[in-house]
């Protein structure tokens, strides 16, 4: 992580001439930002609970589903290969968009393409940052795993959804940028949804893991995206 967030710091500026002022800049919204991200849940507001309990309860209610829903997938060939298919392209990594919308931003001069891509850019950095503490954390056992259960504390990297989460944040992050042009969100929610439940039909992830991923990626673009319009 640590090299692809330099690989990416130098591409976002030096790459393109910037002064080393912008690389400063970038780390330094960027740590301001994960302190943020870390502590919100010291910060929650009664308006949250809106989408905390929906969230919470379905949760709860995948949890004690998930062996089960991954079972059924077992026994669907025909679910797993195009699953298969869409999480291998779904692995290519999702930076690499947002990058290239800060090179043909700066290369054409089109300041909203350039600072959108930091937004996405940043997102996505973030969230990887998130959920590889997570995964860290918890030690889930994945679905394919011989013999295991999805136990935590077992063993494994399966919670929450690395893939999930990343483009969940890509995608949240681009429809605020572009509010006015639905076809953003609605293409970026789309294969943001058709890469988690790949992950679960691929036997990668159980169900909570693509719901809890998802759902932090949401929230993590978003965040993200209202703090630079702050800025």
């Amino acid at each position: 992580m640590t090299i692809a967030f330099a690989m990416m710091i130098a591409l976002h500026v030096n790459a393109f001439g910037q002064e080393a002022s912008g690389v400063v800049d970038f780390a330094r919204k960027f740590l301001e930002d994960s302190r943020g991200l870390w502590t919100s849940p010291l910060h929650a507001r009664r308006a949250d609970v809106k989408w905390l309990v929906p969230l919470g309860i379905s949760a709860s209610v995948l949890l004690p589903s998930d062996r089960g829903i991954s079972r059924e997938v077992v026994e669907s060939p025909r679910i797993q290969r195009p699953s298969n298919i869409i999480s291998k392209a779904g692995s290519f990594p999702v930076f690499v968009a947002p990058a290239a919308m800060i090179g043909f931003g700066r290369l054409t001069k089109h300041e909203q393409i350039g600072n959108a891509g930091t937004v996405g850019l940043e997102a996505v950095l973030q969230s990887a940052v998130i959920v590889r503490a997570l995964k860290a954390a918890t030690n889930r056992e994945r679905p394919s795993k011989l013999r295991g259960e999805g136990g935590f504390w077992d063993g494994g990297k399966s919670f929450p959804s690395g893939h999930a989460i990343t483009s969940w944040a890509l995608a949240s992050a681009m429809a605020d940028q572009y509010p006015k042009k639905k076809w953003v969100g609605i293409a970026g929610y789309g294969a943001a949804t058709a890469i988690g439940l790949s992950r679960i039909g691929g036997q990668n992830h159980f169900a909570s893991d693509v719901l809890v991923g998802s759902s932090l990626g949401w929230l993590i673009g978003h965040y993200v995206s209202r703090h630079h319009q702050t800025d």
